[in-house]
């Protein structure tokens, strides 16, 4: 979760959907929807960075990065010496 540079709002990811919701109250707006990458588990969740223009996501062992204007993904591998659940990706925030 994060909030906009006014403060009037917060921006939070609700599952595969980024929402908008004003700080004084009123409804919440969607600012976008993602699907799960390919081959992806349909419990991934999305997180929001502190800008509240990227979402977060790991796959695959790897940290991913989109911009919610649209745009190229980032990604870079994470790397640890010990993977519990080693089929499961790992959980991830900003």
């Amino acid at each position: 979760m994060t909030h906009t540079p006014d403060g009037g709002a917060l921006i939070y990811a609700a599952g595969h959907t980024v929402e908008r919701v004003p700080v004084l109250g009123g409804p919440s707006q969607v600012l976008a929807r993602r699907e799960p990458p390919p081959g992806a588990s349909l419990t991934l969740r999305f997180s929001v960075d502190g800008t509240g223009e990227h979402l977060l996501y790991a796959h695959g062992w790897r940290a991913h990065r989109i911009p919610l204007g649209g745009g190229a993904v980032t990604s870079v591998p994470i790397t640890v010496s010990e993977r519990p659940g080693e089929g499961d990706s790992p959980n991830v925030a900003w």
